[in-house]
């Protein structure tokens, strides 16, 4: 799992977060150029990005992902705490390239239930989810 978020303090709270989900591998990074370098040097199988960060906001880190043949499969949730920003790519009938978003602040709850229901969309069938990703989603494996 890989968080992109210009504010320090978000990425920590977003990362003990998804620790306390029993995600093992959560990492960092602070601008969309730093994931870019990041999501390309390793494979990672969900990003958790904002909207608002410069120079490259997440709007445009998601459609560089999208473009990328090695990226465009890969599960993003967008987070902001400026729903104008949203509402304005769906007005400007911009394409909403994410799999979810979610608005700050937001609870562990919000983030659990948003996750899962973009990891059911994303995979679609439970033998296809990772263990851990199936309890999350309240899957049992057998």
């Amino acid at each position: 799992m890989l968080i992109v978020d210009d504010s320090k303090s978000m990425c920590a709270i977003m990362k003990q977060i998804l620790l306390s989900l029993d995600f093992a591998d959560v990492q960092t990074r602070h601008t969309a150029i730093e994931a870019m370098n990041e999501i390309k040097r390793r494979d990672y199988g969900f990003v958790i990005c904002d909207v608002e960060m410069q120079p490259i906001n997440g709007i445009q880190f998601v459609k560089m992902m999208r473009c990328d043949k090695f990226l465009r499969d890969v599960p993003v949730i967008l987070t902001t705490s400026n729903p104008a920003s949203v509402l304005d790519l769906f007005k400007n009938g911009a394409p909403f390239l994410a799999n979810g978003f979610i608005l700050k602040p937001f609870k562990a709850n919000d983030l659990k239930v948003k996750l899962a229901e973009v990891l059911e969309a994303a995979y679609q069938r439970k033998d296809l989810l990772p263990d851990h990703l199936a309890r999350l989603n309240g899957f049992e494996m057998a």
